[in-house]
């Protein structure tokens, strides 16, 4: 009998930049594209863009507990909140993203939108983990939760708050400020005058992460 050995597909672990169709960048810094994590599991064929742009089950609890805190509390005559990816056009090649994100209503009343990404700043920007792969970046997870913070609060963003869900943190940053790193069942007060710890968020809703 001949025993015929099948040969293992070898996976490629590096792409030429035009290979790598736009869908999946993530963001964008000075015309350098940061890919979503796990993009080389499709460029691969082992993963589909689909399951690799979802929200994990994680995000998607801690951004539904913040969005249902916000849109029940802030003053909407005043303020109005988006999630699902805002798309956020800092400056040109350099485009962002962010879980959730608050506007002044009066910044966007009158203006006619364009489909395109918001070039006006947001006053706050709130990012749940991350979805990029920042190795592929050349800089480490903490690197790039710095630089998107930056470059966040140079686009005129008055707020930005991080949640981690691995070590149950936060990160509060405004401008010309230092930025404070504390536990997540600490409070956080967003536009001077709505507080909140996610912590007792979750609890309040019945979830334990």
């Amino acid at each position: 009998m001949v025993v015929v050995q099948s040969k293992r597909k070898r996976l490629r672990t590096k792409f030429a930049k035009h290979e790598i169709p736009k869908s999946l960048i993530y963001e964008e810094y000075d015309g350098k594209p940061m890919y979503y994590r796990g993009y080389k599991e499709v460029m691969n064929g082992l993963k589909t863009h689909e399951e690799i742009m979802g929200e994990s089950d994680t995000q998607f609890i801690i951004v539904a507990c913040l969005l249902k805190f916000l849109i029940k509390n802030i003053d909407d005559d005043k303020f109005i909140v988006g999630s699902n990816e805002v798309g956020l056009h800092t400056k040109k090649r350099s485009n962002l993203s962010a879980d959730i994100a608050i506007y002044e209503k009066s910044t966007l009343q009158g203006k006619t939108p364009k489909n395109k990404y918001f070039d006006i700043p947001p006053l706050v920007v709130i990012e749940v983990d991350i979805e990029a792969d920042t190795n592929s970046f050349g800089i480490s997870e903490i690197d790039y939760y710095s630089m998107k913070t930056k470059k966040l609060l140079d686009f005129g963003t008055k707020e930005v708050v991080w949640f981690f869900s691995g070590g149950k943190k936060m990160l509060v940053a405004h401008p010309n400020q230092d930025w404070v790193l504390s536990d997540w069942d600490k409070n956080v007060t967003l536009l001077g005058e709505y507080q909140f710890s996610l912590a007792n968020l979750l609890q309040k809703d019945g979830f334990k992460l």
